[in-house]
């Protein structure tokens, strides 16, 4: 009987150390992983701000496209003073982004009857 009590408890002791060795190799990984997470995240972020900072060359051909695409929507005359990268706000979500993208989508420009 006591043997028996014994192996019980030894058991018990072995089953708890192995249920909180790899429960504690788990918690490393993920906190592995949550670290390499935040050093890419800073690396885009870096890469992000140093696109944004040098100077945007555009082609005559996408600057004649936004023209036309201006005159198509406008329906007159106009002039186009700049272009610029509107770059969403820092706050800003991929789901609003994904919902933006849907929404201006959905205007399509109809064709003229000229």
């Amino acid at each position: 009987m006591n043997d028996t009590i014994g192996l019980g408890i030894n058991l018990t002791i072995i089953g708890v150390v192995v249920v909180f060795l790899v429960l504690s190799s788990i918690a490393g990984f993920v906190h592995l992983v949550r670290m390499l997470d935040g050093d890419w995240k800073k690396r885009e972020n870096r890469q992000a701000q140093i696109a944004l900072e040098k100077p945007q060359n555009i082609d005559n051909i996408t600057l004649i496209l936004i023209a036309a695409t201006a005159a198509t929507i406008i329906k007159g005359r106009h002039r186009i003073h700049s272009v610029k990268r509107v770059t969403p706000a820092s706050g800003s979500s991929p789901w609003s982004l994904q919902g933006r993208s849907v929404l201006l989508g959905s205007h399509g420009v109809g064709k003229l009857n000229d």
